[in-house]
């Protein structure tokens, strides 16, 4: 990938997209959105010169200040590589199991508005099909991706009848205590992540353009952590990732300043067997 200048607006947007709870409800007033430093004459006298046989030059994306070679068709694209030229779109590949992470690594292909259409749209019905199948099917088995079932407070047995005998009503109301209890005190990434939009902001302010990179809690739709998680730059190549527990966000030993496109799957089985 070649040396790119910063870029910021897509990390604000994308943080500030986690700022919302399981249940839907906004945090408190999200935090001002991080700002691109101005492209002053001096650091568009920094960029580096454009290939003389470059068919098409454009701005480099995000807080890009210099003229970067688009990329042509059927050429990798990511986050952090130069824009497609135009009529083209930076998509994942069809049938590509990890879209988002293709994106991220620059693994994606520049392709035509017309294709990058034609494999969204069957994507799109895939999914609405999955969970018309999964409502079908919520008496048959539970939700495993529910908060209730991750907190292991549901199993695949038979599904309660709140018609039988009072023992069982009373033994039913406690589960609820627990699962009201533990979803009140849940959301320990996403509570982290309002802290850092905040922080981010301040830090913005005063360090201006010295402010290139920064941590944004990675964190599942439940508010717990994803294990990877990774530093977020400004600057043409990703930030250092790390692995942590879900449950607390606390590194696991070991895997600190992994490659961007490093697993964490590894170090959690190894915790797992400690």
């Amino acid at each position: 990938m070649s040396g790119l200048s910063p870029k910021c607006f897509w990390v604000a947007a994308v943080g500030l997209g986690f700022v919302t709870l399981a249940g839907g409800s906004p945090l408190s007033q999200a935090p001002e959105p991080i700002r691109c430093a101005p492209c002053t004459p001096e650091r568009q006298l920094a960029c580096p010169a454009v290939a003389p046989d470059c068919e098409e030059v454009l701005r480099e994306p995000g807080c890009g200040c210099c003229p970067a070679c688009a990329l042509k068709k059927d050429e990798p694209c990511g986050v952090y590589t130069a824009r497609c030229g135009s009529g083209l779109r930076c998509h994942p590949r069809e049938g590509d199991a990890r879209p988002l992470h293709s994106l991220i690594t620059g693994r994606a292909v520049c392709m035509e508005l017309s294709e990058a259409a034609l494999i969204q749209a069957p994507e799109a019905t895939e999914h609405k099909e999955s969970e018309n199948g999964k409502t079908k099917n919520t008496a048959a088995s539970p939700d495993q991706d529910s908060l209730p079932y991750r907190l292991g407070l549901v199993t695949n047995s038979k599904p309660f009848d709140p018609r039988s005998a009072a023992e069982a009503q009373e033994s039913m109301k406690a589960k609820a205590n627990v699962i009201r209890k533990k979803v009140a005190d849940q959301g320990p990434c996403q509570t982290e992540l309002q802290r850092a939009l905040e922080k981010i902001a301040k830090a913005q302010q005063k360090m201006g353009e010295k402010f290139t990179k920064f941590y944004l809690p990675n964190c599942d739709r439940h508010g717990f952590y994803n294990v990877k998680q990774c530093e977020t730059s400004l600057e043409s190549q990703m930030g250092k990732c790390w692995c942590v527990t879900p449950w607390n966000g606390k590194k696991i030993p070991g895997s600190t300043e992994l490659p961007g496109d490093a697993e964490c799957q590894h170090y959690l089985s190894l915790r797992g067997q400690e």
